[in-house]
């Protein structure tokens, strides 16, 4: 009888309790670390996927008045080989320190930009030549009565018949590059809907300076007490001998540590991508930053944040695992209770 009473409240309290609070602890190590987010983002398949959607250089082609139905593929070329590994790190450390400290009440606002100003530096330097060659290319010869130029209101840009591309670069293009790249903001919001966002989910009152950090790590403790409170008395219900007391504390233990070790090695084995990518293609991301655009680079992170989350979740399981297995021992090792 005694052990069927432990069985249930092991079952139906220890178990839980010990598999929460071993799960919180896991994600304890990395959910608010900010380096986290930034070395995850920092490789090279974030990148290529920001580049191969085309999110930043759509941005710069947005502002630049270049014909709809023009083939842009040469000026987007051109335009990603500014975009650089080092200038997307740089963007998305900003904005992981600026979403941080406005989480932590570091800071009372944060707007997401993307700062396009060594873009727009790179454009009208060292690839000025390029970048008005590829456009000349693509300039439609303009038609009888139409005006050479850009897009402006209803004028349409067209360059007039002629004239060699090269002179066009020279004595057209060159001049009106500035003016053009001045239609282009220094800054760009990446998220339409973000001030709506942080207005309706204002976190800021919860998560002034250390308070969430604080707060998580108090929830840790508060569910590791709980659990080993009742593991401990579930332990003592099933028999009196600390023989059976121990390998009973030994096995309730291995049995959740066994299941979080096994969360890891699933994590490390790169098991979890298929329900990655089928929430990843039903999810809405219109109106966040990057819109919809967003879905491959956030792929390639959560890839590569799997080797950090499974050597979480592999350590706290294999350390109590490690844990339980000694209990187990330590029981075998206890002499029986003789009987007078």
């Amino acid at each position: 009888m005694r052990k069927f009473l432990a069985f249930l409240l092991t079952l139906a309290l220890v178990f839980p309790l010990i598999l929460a609070a071993q799960t919180l602890v896991s994600i304890n190590s990395f959910i608010l670390d900010r380096n986290f987010y930034i070395q995850t983002m920092d490789n090279d398949q974030v990148y290529e996927s920001l580049l191969s959607n085309g999110m930043l250089s759509a941005t710069i082609e947005k502002y630049l008045t270049l014909p709809p139905d023009a083939d842009l593929a040469k000026v987007e070329e051109i335009i990603k080989s500014v975009i650089t590994h080092d200038y997307i790190k740089d963007q998305t450390g900003i904005f992981i320190n600026g979403l941080f400290d406005y989480l932590q009440g570091k800071t009372d606002n944060f707007t997401p930009v993307v700062n396009l100003v060594p873009v727009k530096a790179a454009l009208a330097g060292e690839k000025q030549n390029d970048l008005l060659a590829a456009i000349a290319a693509i300039l439609p010869v303009c038609e009888p009565g139409q005006i050479p130029g850009i897009d402006i209101g209803n004028q349409k840009a067209c360059k007039p018949a002629g004239i060699s591309d090269d002179v066009l670069v020279e004595n057209y293009l060159k001049s009106i590059l500035p003016f053009a790249l001045a239609q282009v903001p220094d800054e760009v919001p990446i998220g339409e809907k973000w001030d709506e966002i942080r207005i309706t989910r204002n976190w800021g009152p919860f998560a002034s300076g250390k308070a969430l950090p604080a707060s998580l790590m108090l929830v840790s403790v508060f569910l590791a007490f709980m659990a080993a409170s009742f593991w401990y008395i579930a332990a003592l219900i099933a028999d009196e001998s600390w023989r059976v007391r121990l390998q009973w504390l030994g096995w309730t233990l291995m049995i959740p540590s066994s299941l979080i070790f096994l969360v890891g090695l699933a994590f490390s084995a790169d098991i979890p991508n298929y329900w990655v990518n089928l929430s990843l293609d039903r999810a809405n991301f219109n109106g966040l930053p990057f819109g919809s655009g967003i879905h491959e680079a956030l792929r390639a992170v959560v890839r590569g944040s799997f080797s950090r989350v499974a050597a979480s979740f592999i350590m706290v399981g294999g350390i109590s695992g490690a844990i339980g297995l000694g209990l187990i021992f330590w029981g075998l090792a206890t002499p029986r209770k003789s009987r007078s």
